[in-house]
């Protein structure tokens, strides 16, 4: 009896935790639905609604004519299509539709959570797939995919991956036909997948190294082995594919190997503590001091979590696994450490999501556990909302420069062929030529990006470092009525 009523109590604290983590993230993230378009999600609204106008077929985003850098046709083009056909283009509508994809994510991790928790019986399974799902959607290093409509590959590709790996575990323990089925399964969500982000190529490689964390309730049998075989060969055919379907991408996506794998190995340790990018800048570029503070401040709690864990971890996680963990993390990574420049937090989406339900394993039976995820919540909170706070070069800040920005030229009359001259290409990108082109009510070759504005009388448009906008020579005008 006794034994009982603490085993409900300890459920009772988790239940009561997963509530906190719930609200958490709900202050965390839902602001993000007032986040302008910017960037690339001008580029894609516009070639969607264009495609749409043009009743192109939603096929040919999977055969394009020309190269592009990214070959990402599911969860890009045909998923921005999808935006125009359903919210008429408005941003609010579009990010909560990324939001939704988001949580959606947040349940493929809770739900590889419960099937983990089963396959090493571990206790209060679906506690634990909750804990895991809810600590995962609170973690600071998904707010560029909130924040960016672009970026929803990210949660897609979480969405995919979790559901292949959970089928993966639980095939293994399944003796029935239904076992085929699942197995069937597979390599549709890797082709899905693949056909999302180009890092789901090592969810093989993911697939094998979860069942050796998992151990023998996750061992392949010969029917895996052959989906798994039929799964590399997926991959490859996808290799192939891509190769003909991109072009060479920007410089600062080069792989090489250098003092670059120390920078994002330490990155990668920065994004699974909550540490922003932000302040990684900031602890380069200046200033250092509130850079360290914002780090401390987001760090520490994240460490002390750790630390109320580690007491339980030290317990059921053995070398074997410690092992396997740190390989997955490793693996799911591998693609982004030798980038030449380029790292983003949420370039650790799929890294973090076995050492977030280690750490939900921890926690579970821990009588700390309402403690620690409201370390947790803070600790995102204090990530986020620093990142919300700072104007250019913070990304968020060049989001809402941008919208201001647009919505003050928005008031002219335009006439065309407008020509841009940026002092600042990195501000710039948030408007971009697609950007004037979508909100000036223009063609986009109408626009033309200049290294200097010409002397003679024209029409051009001069950004300097600060952010402000003038015009250079005379220009004749016309209604912008005309527009899109």
């Amino acid at each position: 009896m006794i034994r009982r009523l603490a085993s409900v109590r300890e459920a009772g604290r988790v239940w009561i935790a997963a509530g906190i983590l719930f609200l958490f993230a709900s202050a965390i993230w839902i602001p993000a639905l007032d986040t302008p378009f910017w960037g690339d999600d001008y580029l894609f609204v516009s070639t969607a609604h264009a495609a749409s106008v043009a009743r192109d077929p939603w096929w040919a985003a999977f055969w394009p004519q020309h190269p592009s850098q990214f070959w990402r046709p599911l969860a890009q083009e045909s998923f921005w299509r999808l935006v125009d056909v359903l919210t008429g283009d408005d941003p609010r509508a579009a990010h909560v539709i990324n939001l939704g994809l988001f949580v959606l994510a947040g349940i493929g991790v809770g739900a590889l959570g419960l099937v983990l928790a089963r396959s090493c019986e571990w206790p209060n399974p679906l506690g634990t797939g909750a804990l895991g799902g809810l600590l995962y959607l609170t973690l600071a290093l998904n707010i560029l995919p909130v924040h960016w409509v672009s970026a929803a590959n990210s949660s897609i590709l979480v969405i995919f991956t979790t559901i292949c790996l959970a089928l993966w575990m639980v095939a293994a323990r399944v003796d029935s036909a239904f076992r085929f089925l699942l197995l069937g399964l597979i390599p549709i969500l890797l082709t899905a997948a693949l056909l999302s982000k180009e890092s789901a190529a090592l969810t093989p490689i993911l697939m094998l190294t979860i069942s050796f964390f998992v151990g023998a309730n996750a061992r392949p049998r010969g029917a895996e082995m052959v989906i798994w075989l039929v799964s590399c060969a997926i991959v490859a055919v996808w290799l192939v594919l891509r190769a003909k379907a991109t072009s060479s991408a920007a410089p600062q996506y080069d792989l090489i190997l250098g003092t670059n794998l120390i920078r994002n190995l330490a990155s990668l340790g920065a994004w699974l503590l909550n540490i922003p990018r932000e302040a990684l800048r900031m602890l380069v570029t200046g200033p250092v001091t509130p850079a360290l503070l914002w780090i401390t401040a987001v760090a520490v709690p994240m460490l002390a979590v750790w630390s109320l864990a580690g007491n339980t971890l030290v317990q059921v996680i053995g070398r074997r696994q410690l092992v396997a963990a740190g390989a997955f993390v490793l693996f799911a990574y591998a693609p982004y450490l030798p980038l030449a420049w380029n790292s983003y937090a949420y370039y650790a989406a799929i890294a973090a999501i076995l050492p977030t339900l280690i750490l939900a394993r921890g926690l579970v039976t821990s009588r700390f556990v309402v403690l620690a995820v409201i370390l947790v919540g803070i600790s995102s909170a204090i990530s986020v909302q620093g990142t919300r706070m700072l104007d250019h070069p913070g990304l968020i800040g060049r989001a809402r420069w941008a919208e201001r920005a647009l919505s003050k030229l928005e008031d002219e009359q335009i006439s065309r062929p407008l020509l841009v001259h940026p002092a600042d290409e990195l501000r710039f990108y948030a408007i971009g030529a697609a950007g004037l082109a979508w909100r000036l009510g223009l063609d986009q070759q109408d626009v033309r990006v200049v290294d200097r504005c010409p002397d003679e009388v024209g029409n051009c448009l001069e950004l300097d470092a600060t952010g402000e906008w003038s015009w250079k020579a005379g220009r004749s005008r016309y209604s912008r009525d005309a527009g899109r």
